[in-house]
């Protein structure tokens, strides 16, 4: 578990010197440093880190294994200790800092510190006291009186500290540990670099041999606890003494003591261990020990003998008494000092024996065999030190350089014991990096401002060129000035040097700008504005103006003061002008003279020449403003200002169609474009101080703009159901109804912009159009406001207008009405939002709800009042318009707009029902019409007297189509009607002509049949007196043929030898006749000798002949396949004899011509076949007639099939052959359902001329 949080603990080091790395490369990147700032800025950052955590420390006093006592024990501890460790180490270490030992090294580090730890009255400050070796550097009585945890002991040699015995108690108190941790701080403060020389561990004999083992066990375990802390302070193993005391409690030890020499007894008794013995267990090594000291007591205990023959026989006793000693010394040294796999192995340096006090009165062996004991004498007290001088004096210091770092060192322990140190050197670094950063990142500077700034700077008055090189001056200067400006280059070295350099490439670039520059701008100025060139180019003037106004108004914000930003935040010298006046230039070009303009005038420092240009830009600009009578040419020039935009119908219908000639404001007279002029001309104004002339044509130019700019608003509003036309089929539609109750539906957006757009022009001014606009706005928000809401504010606008009438006679009356009249008009304009509501919900269900719709406005009449929601709507919008009283021709623009969304659901549900009458005529008509067999059907079933033609014109087409004198034609209702296609009605009307001409045709089309049918019926009745006889025949002829196939016929065949030509080679070695029959097999085998076989010759029963002609080298092969092979055969030889010749075997005609063959006779005597032959001829006869019997009775059959199918004569003949029916087709398609563009009421003024039949129609129904 250990290794793992270490583990994790140095992974959580790492990743985060790696994130810290990681930002400082990327702070270094970002800030475009050198490579080398990374580094500098990582060991700046890590050296402030180190140095914080080490003040820190010196303030606090801080170590990472101190534990802090709580504030309780803390009081606790300073009522049990007077005088506190804290005081007390102070006094000690200034005592040892004041002393004489300055005169080697630092006083704290010259001699070795020593530290004495055992249990309370192990005697270890007894024998400290007695040594002989203290100093007469001793502290204060109050400072070292024994109850302190530290006592300090000043020798020659070393510098031992004697430890209070209560740290060594298993059962201390939590005051204690955190005093035991305070001392580690101190200690770990004062002994950083040398660190602990050794440490002593005293254990009294008396302890080691008490009956239960005195606690050895647990004082072990714990002292182990506390060398583990004295380890991982310094990160070193120390040397570690046994030292047992009280060794006089041994029986013989006086009386050994009494026979050394005052030098012996001074010096140290025990064993001190070899590097050797250092790896073994510790309890080897303690019998080692023993084993040694018992051995060197037993050689002088002989020598004692003999020196001294009357010695005190206890003399004898004391080596084994020492011995007794051995086990628990083991347990003790193994618990205190054993291996272990989870602490440091500590350095088991020696074992000694020692004794500070002797009072007698000891005894003998174990305490459970006292009864055969011996025992000494007592006497008085003797305070003696005993194996003691020499183990302080000579054995421990000269151990001082035994330290060994520990197996497993922590380099962040090292690192924190020098952390000042490190800290110190890593702000060096940081301080050398900053320098060298800091000149390397000049260095960069400066090598990027030779890379950017032009390396020759010959400006040859050829624009193009010096606009090139105004263009890398300015920008390298500027970010040269950006470069300056970064904190990275505030606080980074030789700043002043760059200032320095910057403030010289500005006036540089301020002199050549004005000379070079500025001239060409001032001679393009005024070519362009010459009589000349204005008649040539109009714009001329304009862009001139406008090019002289920037400049004049950016000299004089500077020469009031302002700075770079508030420059570049003005209107800038636009673009296209200076296109015109420098066409030399390309673009990019000409969009940067703006930023080296302001470049010039920031920079320049000369105010002299800035107030003399200023003056005759202001006399330059008074020359070109009286140029022109009007300000006219500021319309053109604010329509062309890019960043405005012409309001479009696009503004407000949301189509994707894109048609032409569309309505639209120009840019120059929305409220944008108004206020861009307004603000161009204050710019003119400044530009030209007390301009009287000006100021006229500007009066002027506000009164025409005012009317041109409300016209523009007033027929884009007229035309504004254009719209219409950009919405793309069914779905841009229904999307537009169904945002017709929001407040996004396009008519009243366009309300509410022209009141945005019209909201200074003062009430008394504005057209009737306008003035209405408000009002209708309230009635219907106060409409959809609820009744709660409405009737109070209400009431409130009217109670005003009863306040301020009081006074006048009849006022409340007046006011009562008026209250009165809003409400009515708030009511008309509910239903009429609620009829509307009620067919938009219709109509977008589906194309037939909406064709519903449809019907019931086109065939509304005055006895169907109330079945039409549109209808109703349509009432609703005039009766409201009446309870108003706006009837004057300048408000019918806004009654226009206010029945538009009425008239946009209106042609959509004429367009849905374009579509569901389409739909209906494929599946009523269309569809019908062509499951028929000829074309004279289809006519017939289209216009005859039930035709599906005239079906339709009864059904769903009924209500939007009429007929009159002239024919069939739509319906028109208020200027709307269903959208049909342009062939559909004109169809309709030729189809009632057609029909007669139908009539006359199927007349003689009957007759025609009657005659086909005739003619038909004699031609069936021959052809099945054929069949008939060619049946009869047929039957006759089978029975004869079956007859003679069956009837048997005797032969018998007779070989005789086979002759060939005289000079052949090779002659026959015989012939084989054979033929296969059910009954009996041929097989007639002549080898040139008569040979005779008689056969029972059946056609049913014998098959195919063979005749082989057998050579001495081959055989020849002839075949007569068939039921009739036989007669085959008798007919070869027609006289019992046959010819052969090579041509005969054609296989073998290369073999016969070898052995000279040219001719083979054959020769067979035959009996009986002459019946055979002439049945065979009867037969074969017969077959032929059955062949020609069989062939006329199929063409008699055939001829019945033919003339039982129904005949060409029986159909309509095709369309066009129909008398009058020549040019007639049926049209596909007859409703538009959303193709092309959607018709609008009667051209452009649809809206005003729907309003006006309103109107009519309102007042003819007056009484």
């Amino acid at each position: 578990m250990a290794a793992m949080k270490r583990l994790f603990k140095w992974i959580a080091i790492v990743v985060l010197l790696s994130v810290l790395a990681m930002l400082c490369w990327l702070l270094t990147l970002w800030q475009r440093w050198p490579a080398a700032a990374a580094w500098v800025l990582f060991l700046a950052i890590l050296a402030g880190a180190l140095l914080t955590r080490y003040l820190w420390r010196k303030v606090r006093a801080w170590r990472t294994r101190s534990l802090e006592a709580e504030p309780v024990e803390k009081a606790r501890a300073a009522e049990r200790h007077p005088m506190t460790l804290q005081r007390q180490w102070k006094a000690a270490t200034t005592l040892l800092k004041h002393s004489q030992l300055r005169r080697f090294r630092h006083p704290l580090q010259v001699l070795p510190w020593f530290m004495l730890l055992g249990r309370p009255g192990s005697g270890k400050s007894a024998l400290l006291a007695q040594s002989g070796l203290a100093a007469p550097l001793d502290l204060p009585h109050e400072l070292n009186d024994g109850k302190a945890p530290v006592d300090w002991w000043y020798f020659d040699k070393a510098v031992i500290l004697d430890i209070s015995g209560q740290f060594v108690q298993p059962e201390a108190s939590q005051e204690t540990r955190s005093t035991w941790n305070r001392m580690l701080d101190l200690l770990g403060r004062d002994r950083a670099r040398a660190g602990l020389n050794g440490l002593v561990l005293t254990v009294s004999a008396q302890t080691l041999l008490s009956a239960d083992g005195g606690g050895v066990v647990d004082e072990g375990r714990l002292i182990r606890t506390r060398i583990e802390q004295l380890i991982r302070l310094f990160d070193r193993r120390f040397p570690v003494y046994v030292l047992v005391t009280q060794i006089d409690s041994l029986y013989g030890m006086e009386a050994w003591s009494h026979l050394l020499t005052p030098e012996a007894l001074d010096q140290a008794m025990g064993h001190v261990v070899d590097e050797p013995e250092n790896g073994r267990d510790v309890r080897d090594v303690i019998d080692i020990a023993l084993g040694r000291v018992n051995s060197r007591l037993k050689t002088m205990q002989l020598t004692m003998l003999l020196q001294h023959p009357d010695a005190d026989p206890a003399l004898l006793m004391f080596p084994t008494e020492l011995a007794r000693l051995a086990e628990p010394l083991k347990r003790y040294v193994y618990h205190a000092l054993g291996d272990s796999p989870y602490l440091e192995s500590p350095i088991l340096r020696g074992v000694f024996f020692a004794s500070a006090v002797q009072k007698g009165n000891t005894r003998s062996g174990p305490e459970d065999q006292q009864e055969i004991a011996l025992q000494e004498a007592a006497h008085d007290t003797v305070k003696r030190g005993v194996f003691v001088r020499d183990l302080f004096n000579r054995v421990l210091p000269a151990d001082r350089h035994l330290n060994r770092p520990v197996a497993v060192t922590s380099p962040w322990r090292r690192l924190n014991r020098h952390l000042g140190l490190f800290a110190w050197w890593l702000c060096v670094a940081a301080a050398l990096g900053y320098l060298g950063v800091s000149v390397v990142y000049w260095q960069h500077t400066l090598d990027d401002l030779r890379q950017r700034y032009p390396a020759t700077m010959a400006m040859n008055r050829a624009l193009p060129h010096d606009m090139q090189m105004m263009i890398a001056q300015r920008d390298a200067i500027y970010w040269l000035e950006n470069r300056n400006a970064q904190w990275a280059s505030r606080v980074l070295a030789f700043q002043h040097q760059l200032l320095s350099v910057e403030a010289d490439a500005k006036s540089q670039y301020v002199n050549d700008f004005s000379q070079y520059i500025l001239p060409s701008l001032d001679k393009a100025i005024q070519q362009s504005t010459t009589a000349d060139s204005i008649a040539s180019h109009p714009d001329g003037l304009v862009n001139a103006i406008q090019v002289e106004v920037r400049r004049a108004n950016l000299l004089r914000a500077r020469l009031r003061g302002s700075s770079y930003g508030a420059l570049m935040a003005m209107p800038p010298i636009p673009t296209p002008p200076l296109r015109l006046l420098y066409p030399a230039l390309d673009s990019d070009t000409v969009s940067r003279f703006n930023d080296l303009f302001l470049a010039q005038l920031a920079w320049s420092t000369d105010i002299q020449q800035q107030n003399a240009r200023l003056l005759h830009l202001q006399a330059r600009l008074r020359q070109l403003a009286a140029q022109s009578a009007t300000l006219d040419w500021i319309i053109p020039w604010a329509n062309a200002q890019p960043d405005l935009t012409s309001v479009t119908l696009d503004d407000f219908w949301q189509g994707s169609l894109r048609p032409d000639k569309l309505p639209e404001v120009d840019a120059a007279y929305t409220l944008e474009g108004q206020q861009r002029i307004r603000a161009f001309l204050v710019e003119m104004r400044s530009s030209m101080p007390n301009d009287i002339a000006f100021d006229k044509k500007r009066a002027a130019f506000w009164h025409e703009y005012a009317q041109k700019r409300l016209q523009a608003w007033q027929d884009f509003a007229g035309q504004f159901s254009q719209g219409e036309r950009i919405l793309a089929g069914q779905g841009e539609w229904q999307s537009t109804i169904d945002r017709l109750p929001h407040d996004d539906n396009p008519y009243l957006r366009l309300a509410r912009r022209l009141l945005t757009e019209f909201a200074e022009m003062p009430d008394d001014l504005r057209p009737g159009w306008l003035r209405v606009l408000p009002q209708w706005l309230e009635i219907r928000q106060r409409a959809h406001q609820q009744a709660l809401v409405r009737v109070p504010g209400l009431v409130s606008d009217v109670g005003g207008m009863i306040l301020r009438g009081t006074a006048q006679k009849g006022a409340l009356d007046q006011t009562r009405s008026q209250l009165v009249g809003r409400l009515d008009a708030i009511r008309l304009y509910q239903e009429y939002q609620a009829a509307m509501t009620q067919a938009m919900n219709s109509v977008v269900i589906s194309q037939a709800q909406a064709t519903k719709v449809a019907a019931d406005f086109h065939g509304f009449d005055s006895q169907q009042s109330g079945q039409s929601s549109l209808q109703t709507a349509y009432a609703r919008l005039m009766s409201l318009r009446s309870l108003l009283g706006y009837n004057r021709p300048d408000e019918q623009l806004t009654w226009g707009l206010m029945a538009g969304p009425l008239q946009l659901v209106i042609r959509y549900a004429d367009q849905q029902a374009s579509c569901f009458l389409q739909s209906a005529w494929q599946d009523r008509v269309i569809a019908p019409s062509r499951w028929t067999l000829n074309q004279a059907e289809r006519a017939d079933k289209l216009y005859g007297d039930n035709g599906l033609l005239w079906t339709f014109l009864s059904g769903p087409i009924k209500p939007f189509i009429q007929r009159n004198d002239s024919g069939w034609q739509e319906v028109d209702t208020l200027g709307q009607s269903v959208p049909f296609t342009a062939d559909f009605l004109p169809f309709i009307n030729r189809a009632l002509i057609r029909q007669v001409d139908l009539k006359a045709g199927k007349i003689a089309l009957h007759q025609k049949q009657q005659q086909a049918t005739l003619a038909q019926q004699q031609q069936k009745q021959r052809w099945q007196t054929v069949a008939a006889e060619s049946g009869e025949k047929l039957a006759e002829l089978n029975t004869a043929a079956a007859a003679l196939k069956a009837k048997s016929y005797p032969v018998a065949l007779t070989g005789l030898p086979t002759d060939v030509n005289s000079n052949a080679k090779a002659k026959v070695v015989g012939t084989l006749l054979t033929m296969q029959c059910t009954n009996a097999t041929l097989r007639l085998n002549n080898l040139n000798f008569a040979v005779m076989q008689s056969v029972l010759w059946s056609q049913q029963q014998c098959g195919q002949v063979t005749l082989q002609i057998r050579l001495p080298a081959f055989t020849l092969t002839r075949s007569y396949p068939g039921p009739q092979g036989f007669v085959h055969f008798l007919r070869d030889f027609p006289g019992g004899a046959r010819r052969f010749t090579p041509a005969d075997f054609p296989v073998d005609k290369s073999r016969m011509a070898a052995v000279g063959l040219t001719q083979i006779t054959v020769r067979y005597r035959i009996a009986g076949q002459e019946t055979l032959l002439q049945d065979a001829a009867q037969l074969a006869q017969a077959e032929r007639d059955i062949q020609s019997a069989q062939t006329r009775q199929q063409q008699a059959q055939q001829a019945l099939l033919t003339l039982n199918r129904p005949s060409a004569s029986e159909s309509l003949p095709p369309l066009d052959t129909l008398p009058g029916l020549t040019m007639m087709s049926v049209p596909e398609r007859i409703g538009q359902c959303w193709r092309g563009d959607i018709r609008l009421a009667r051209e452009n003024d649809g809206i005003g001329r729907l309003m006006s039949e309103l109107v009519a129609k309102q007042l003819s129904d007056k009484p």
